[in-house]
């Protein structure tokens, strides 16, 4: 059975001194036939001593980060070098936070692979830069240094962004929208097929009108995406209400369909105020929060949303009763992580990504045994429109 270490044992590794990165780093420099190998390859191949820091790194690698040369990178550890937002964030830096003690690339790489086969190991990372808010999907890989020193390791990135982001775009079509297509089918099969009263009929063609609404939705959605992570999408700022915003969030929940579903309710103190934003993308991050806050809930349970004002910001909230294990409070944002199993993970991510890239506001959650969980959007009051294009 592997043994890993916690974050907490990674940080009690020293680092080496610059100096002995730099004389490492020449020695194996010598084997310049097989680092012009590594350089060859079209992936990203590092090697790393016993502490998890960069003694060579390849061409992909260096070009992938704008380095100039290896100097920029040498003797920093992979979540250094990549700016991952919990490395930078810390002190002590890439494997020493508790974040860290779910990802893969801490796992797959030294001093972890003292304990592990001579092989190495092979996992997932999901990296998020600071400052660009770039989300990144690694498969990692870690083999021995064919140089001969047990204390050398070959780590390979491969990244997988595209291939996850296809993966789960395709589950979401076909297990969302099928799901809404089928209902739809079924709807107009007893709407051709029955003799329905006046009363009876004209609530069969209003759930049909909805689920024709939510299919077009989630199509809407998946384009926004798309648009968003190309840096393609274009802000519509236009006056809005807070209350008629959230009305229709519950609407699109609270149907005669969704047995399923716990019910949404809007919070008794919610503010109703006007304000400036992109009403399309602040209702899909509320459809978002509020879907999340739903598939976390027993179906009698309630799904609470409101919102309130903070100085010049307004704050959205989606409560729902249930508490988020600690480990997916750690990745619950990351592009490609989901609790409901490989191929999801968008809805939180998307919700990130088009709440602070685009509306400039944060997003944030709570979550404990005693209060639930709370997800929360802060956005400010007012957006002044984008400039008209040249």
């Amino acid at each position: 059975m592997n043994e890993h270490l916690c974050p907490s044992e990674i940080s009690q590794q020293p680092r080496c001194s610059r100096v002995e990165i730099e004389t490492l780093s020449k020695t194996i420099g010598s084997n310049r036939q097989l680092l012009d190998v590594l350089d060859a390859f079209p992936g990203f191949v590092l090697v790393l001593n016993h502490t998890r820091q960069i003694i060579f790194a390849n061409q992909a690698f260096l070009h992938f980060l704008g380095a100039a040369s290896l100097a920029e990178v040498l003797g920093k550890k992979p979540g250094d070098a990549l700016a991952c937002e919990h490395a930078v964030q810390s002190v002590l830096g890439c494997g020493t936070t508790v974040f860290c003690s779910a990802c893969g690339a801490a796992k797959a790489t030294p001093p972890l692979l003292l304990h592990q086969p001579e092989n190495g190991d092979a996992q997932e990372c999901r990296i998020r830069q600071e400052g660009s808010g770039k989300s990144f999907d690694f498969r990692v890989q870690t083999a021995p240094f064919p140089g001969g020193s047990d204390n050398l390791y070959l780590f390979y990135l491969t990244d997988i962004s595209h291939e996850k982001r296809r993966r789960a775009l395709e589950r979401i079509f076909f297990h969302d929208v099928a799901n809404i297509a089928n209902g739809m089918v079924g709807l107009s099969r007893t709407l051709c097929e029955k003799e329905l009263g006046g009363d009876k009929k004209k609530q069969f063609q209003r759930v049909l009108h909805r689920y024709a609404h939510r299919l077009s939705d989630e199509v809407e959605a998946q384009s926004s995406l798309a648009a968003a992570e190309n840096n393609d999408l274009h802000l519509a700022i236009q006056p809005c209400a807070t209350l008629g915003l959230l009305e229709e969030v519950a609407s699109f929940f609270n149907t005669i369909t969704n047995e399923q579903m716990s019910k949404v309710e809007i919070g008794a103190d919610t503010v109703d105020k006007e304000f400036f934003t992109d009403p399309r993308l602040l209702h899909r991050i509320l459809i978002n929060m509020t879907k999340n806050g739903i598939e976390a809930s027993p179906r009698e349970a309630t799904v609470r949303i409101g919102c309130k004002q903070d100085g010049s910001d307004l704050e959205f909230w989606v409560h729902n009763q249930g508490c988020m294990p600690e480990q997916v409070q750690m990745q619950i944002f990351q592009r490609s992580f989901s609790t409901k199993g490989s191929g999801r993970g968008l809805g939180t991510y998307s919700i990130k990504l088009l709440g602070e890239r685009y509306l400039k506001g944060r997003v944030s959650f709570s979550s404990s045994p005693e209060e639930g969980t709370t997800f929360r959007f802060r956005c400010p009051g007012r957006m002044d429109p984008p400039p008209p294009s040249a």
